[in-house]
């Protein structure tokens, strides 16, 4: 039982690895502490657990967890509340997550575009619109991105 459990740690830890993180995952331990092997780990996932920016950065893609397998129309449903805030202050993390997943390299214009517009884009709780908003909102160039 025990060659069972230490195969599939190892076999946790080397798919991590390769993502860009150690055994602990993506959060704020794996940006301080990165892919380094061993006990450090533990480290790791302390400070995941405990700042809770694991859980925010798989949900948000930001703190190291990546954006992979993640569409726009999903984020916006799993973060409506923050990003509703966000877009009429014009800043904000969840925001800003947003914006990397339409690919904007203007982050703090995007930001402040997306208060100018935040009537227009965010008058309904459907994500699917939203998305669609925002999109052409990009593309008739109202949000820059």
């Amino acid at each position: 039982m025990k060659k069972v459990i230490i195969a599939a740690v190892l076999m946790a830890s080397g798919s991590a690895m390769a993502a860009g993180y150690g055994s602990a995952g993506c959060g704020l331990g794996s940006m301080v502490f990165g892919s380094q092997r061993g006990m450090v780990q533990v480290l790791a996932a302390t400070t995941n657990g405990t700042s809770g920016s694991q859980t925010f950065g798989i949900s948000s893609g930001t703190s190291n967890c990546g954006n992979a397998g993640k569409t726009p129309t999903q984020f916006i449903e799993v973060n409506k509340a923050a990003l509703n805030n966000e877009a009429a202050r014009g800043e904000g993390e969840t925001l800003s997550a947003l914006g990397e997943i339409y690919d904007c390299k203007k982050g703090e214009a995007f930001g402040k575009d997306m208060k100018a517009n935040y009537k227009e884009i965010f008058n309904t709780q459907d994500a699917q619109a939203i998305n669609n908003k925002i999109k052409e909102a990009i593309d008739t160039k109202k949000v820059n991105c």
